[in-house]
């Protein structure tokens, strides 16, 4: 039995391939979602437009602290785990669901596999940097994405059990958006807006507000329900909306993003795997947050950073925003592989016997 633990958005987009790569080699499977996204535009249908089977169960830790998250999913997995005695346990990406799968499998010594492994911001006060250092020495073996995680996992005296892999969502983008000339070119800016750095106070998201106000062109933004709460909560409802050439939605499926992200020129986000994404789909990246995650795509010029609170920082953004256009499929960053991440993980899951 192998048990794959997620949580959230990305961690759905990155189970699928493997999952149906697993399920293709007649391995016996079960996915334990810990509920850190709960919301069913989060969640359940991710599960539906993948093609992954629902969960064998839902620990529903929903929100709170980074602890409170962490110390629900424990308890929940432990239990989990104990009754299904599975022969591996596959993690992703850095949640806090992430760490919680860690440590438990560690104290259950279950052999652990993590994907998206050797990814380092070397930020301590970025929320997941610890979760990815602790999950990583952990495991047993790391699939990784690109030969700049190699090298961290490398620098930590990981490397025996560190493998480049390519980037397991390429897998899953490859697959959901099919031919390139399908798509649409609307030259859109999509935005996506969640994390804890850039909703934890007034000012900071109202520095974003000044900046949407100031970038040129149709921005439609699917918008975190956590963000909206906290723009209601701090008073900032209406003057979002009353920016004209901004269209909040609601939260979008992985199909309806990938369509979003094809008829974009820019990207706008504070996600990480958006502004990976960006690459996929050919529109550059604005990123709101200081954090070099895919260091390559911010050296070759994909990723601009910018810090909404700081007019510099806001005057060579919006310079970068007007400059961007959609690049074709043949000019687009190759950093991440060639959509086959899947089948390498298991040829290696099989290659050192862990299943």
């Amino acid at each position: 039995m192998i048990v794959h633990i997620v949580g959230n958005r990305p961690q759905f987009i990155k189970l699928a391939p493997l999952y149906h790569e697993l399920q293709r080699r007649n391995y016996e499977q079960c996915i334990i979602h810990s509920g850190q996204h709960y919301d069913a535009n989060l969640s359940d249908i991710f599960f539906e437009e993948l093609g992954i089977p629902q969960s064998h169960t839902n620990l529903q830790v929903g929100s709170g602290s980074h602890a409170e998250i962490t110390a629900r999913a424990m308890l929940g997995l432990e239990t989990e785990l104990i009754k299904l005695a599975p022969q591996l346990i596959i993690l992703y990406g850095d949640t806090d669901t992430t760490l919680a799968g860690a440590l438990v499998a560690a104290k259950l010594n279950i052999p652990t596999a993590h994907v998206e492994g050797g990814i380092r911001t070397y930020h301590k006060d970025n929320p997941e940097e610890s979760n990815r250092v602790v999950t990583d020495h952990l495991s047993d073996i790391l699939f990784c994405s690109d030969k700049a995680s190699v090298e961290c996992a490398q620098k930590e005296g990981l490397g025996e059990k560190a493998f480049l892999t390519g980037d397991i969502m390429y897998d899953t983008f490859l697959l959901s958006t099919g031919k390139e000339s399908q798509k649409v070119q609307e030259d859109i800016i999509l935005m996506t807006w969640h994390r804890q750095e850039n909703t934890a106070s007034k000012e900071r998201m109202e520095s974003i507000i000044r900046l949407i106000r100031r970038l040129e062109g149709n921005i439609v933004c699917p918008l975190h329900p956590r963000t909206q709460k906290c723009l209601k909560n701090y008073g900032l409802w209406e003057d979002i909306m009353s920016i004209k050439h901004l269209e909040i939605i609601e939260p979008v499926g992985y199909l309806e993003m990938t369509a979003l992200m094809q008829r974009a020129r820019l990207i706008v986000t504070d996600s990480g795997g958006v502004s990976k994404e960006s690459s996929f789909a050919g529109a550059k990246c604005l990123f709101m947050v200081d954090l070099d995650v895919w260091d390559d795509l911010v050296k070759s010029g994909w990723i601009w950073k910018v810090n909404p609170e700081c007019e510099g920082s806001i005057e060579a953004a919006l310079s970068f925003a007007k400059a961007a256009e959609r690049v074709a499929k043949e000019d687009r960053p190759q950093y991440y592989g060639d959509g086959h991440a899947a089948a390498k993980m298991v040829d290696l899951l099989e290659k050192y016997s862990y299943v």
